[in-house]
C-alpha cells in the first residue's frame, strides 16, 4: 500500500532531486505539493515546482505556501541554487500544472484532516507552513502520521558557523514544529552531508533515457558547479533523503532526543539547533546514518520510472 504524502517545498536545486525521487518512487502516493518561500522568493519557488512536476507528468495539487517567516527577516540562498532558484533547466509552456486557488496552510490542515493519521508531511524548507498549520489546528499533532523535515545541524550550519539554512530561515517556526508533539523526524546536516553527488555518478544517470533524467542532470549540472566555486566539495543531497525516509526508514540507523532551537535573535547563535536526552515522549527521532547505495539505486529507480 502506498503512503500518502504531502511534500513542502521550496524548489531549489536539491529540493528538484526530491521531487523528481518521489515522483517516480513507488511507494508514494503525493497528495499535494505546498511551494513555500525559502531558497528564493515564493514566486519563484512555486514557478519552479510547477515546473518540475510538469516534467515528471505527475498530476497533482501544486499550493502556494508562506512568502515569508514568521518573524525575522526573510533570508536567501540563490548563492547555491541561482538567480531562479532552478538554475540550469530552461522549461517550456505548462500545459499539465497550475496552481491551486486555495492557499497551502489551508490545503494542508484540509488534507490531514481529511486522511486523518495516513499522511506524512515531508517539509524539506522553512518550516514557516507547519508552524502556521499547528496554531491554526492545534489538533494537527494527532491527525498527522509523521512529519519528516530537513532541518538543523548539530556540528555546525551551512548559513551561519551554527545554523542550518532551513532552521535558520525560520527559527520561530522550527521551534513550534519541534516542540508540537508530533510525530517527528529530522533529517539534520550531520547525516545529508555524507550523501554527495559525484560527477562520475551524475555522469552516469545523465544517460537515462527521459526528459526527468535530463532535467535532474542540468540541475545538478549547476548545484555542482556552485559547490565547486566555493571549494566544498560533491553537492550534498540533503533534501532527498527526507524523501528517502518514507520510503523505506530501515535503511537508516535513527536515535531519539528532545530538539531545541536557538531563537534569541541578537544571539550569534541564532537558529542552532542542539539534541537533549529525555525520558519517554515528546522528542524528535533523528536518522544518524544511511544506506547510501540503496539510496542512489532509488534515485535511479525513480528516474527511470519517470518520462
Amino acid at each position: 500500500m502506498k503512503q500518502k504524502v504531502i511534500l513542502d517545498v521550496d524548489t531549489g536545486l536539491d529540493d528538484a532531486a526530491a521531487l523528481f525521487l518521489a515522483a517516480g518512487a513507488k511507494e508514494l502516493d503525493i497528495v499535494a505539493i505546498i511551494a513555500t518561500a525559502g531558497n528564493v522568493g515564493l514566486d519563484k519557488t512555486v514557478e519552479n515546482t510547477l515546473n518540475v512536476i510538469e516534467t515528471t507528468g505527475l498530476k497533482c495539487p501544486v499550493f502556494a505556501g508562506s512568502d515569508r517567516p514568521l518573524v525575522r527577516q526573510a533570508v536567501e540562498a540563490g548563492d547555491f541554487h541561482g538567480e531562479t532558484g532552478l538554475d540550469g533547466p530552461v522549461f517550456g509552456k505548462r500545459v499539465i500544472q497550475e496552481l491551486q486557488e486555495e492557499d497551502g496552510i489551508s490545503a494542508l490542515i484540509r488534507l490531514i484532516k481529511t486522511y486523518p493519521k495516513e499522511i506524512t508531511v515531508i517539509s524539506v524548507g522553512p518550516l514557516t507552513d507547519l508552524a502556521h498549520a499547528l496554531q491554526k489546528e492545534p489538533a494537527l499533532p494527532s491527525l498527522v502520521k509523521e512529519i519528516v523535515v530537513m532541518s538543523g545541524s548539530f556540528s555546525g550550519g551551512n548559513v551561519t558557523e551554527d545554523a542550518e539554512f532551513n532552521a535558520y530561515a525560520d527559527p520561530e517556526a522550527a521551534k513550534i514544529v519541534f516542540s508540537s508533539g508530533a510525530p517527528l523526524v529530522m533529517l539534520s546536516l550531520d547525516i545529508t552531508r555524507t550523501v554527495t553527488l559525484t560527477r562520475e555518478r551524475l555522469d552516469y544517470l545523465r544517460m537515462i533515457e527521459g526528459r526527468s533524467a535530463e532535467v535532474f542532470s542540468q540541475c545538478m549540472d549547476t548545484y555542482m558547479a556552485n559547490y565547486e566555486s566555493k571549494k566544498f566539495g560533491w553537492p550534498q543531497m540533503h533534501d532527498p533523503l527526507c524523501v528517502a525516509y518514507v520510503m523505506d526508514r530501515s535503511k537508516f540507523v535513527a536515535e531519539y532526543k528532545r530538539v531545541v532551537v536557538d531563537t534569541n535573535s541578537v544571539s550569534p547563535s541564532y537558529g542552532m539547533t542542539s539534541k537533549e536526552n529525555l525520558d519517554g515522549t515528546g522528542g524528535v527521532t533523528i536518522p544518524t546514518d544511511i544506506d547510501r547505495a540503496w539510496f542512489w539505486e532509488m534515485m535511479e529507480r525513480s528516474l527511470r520510472n519517470l518520462p
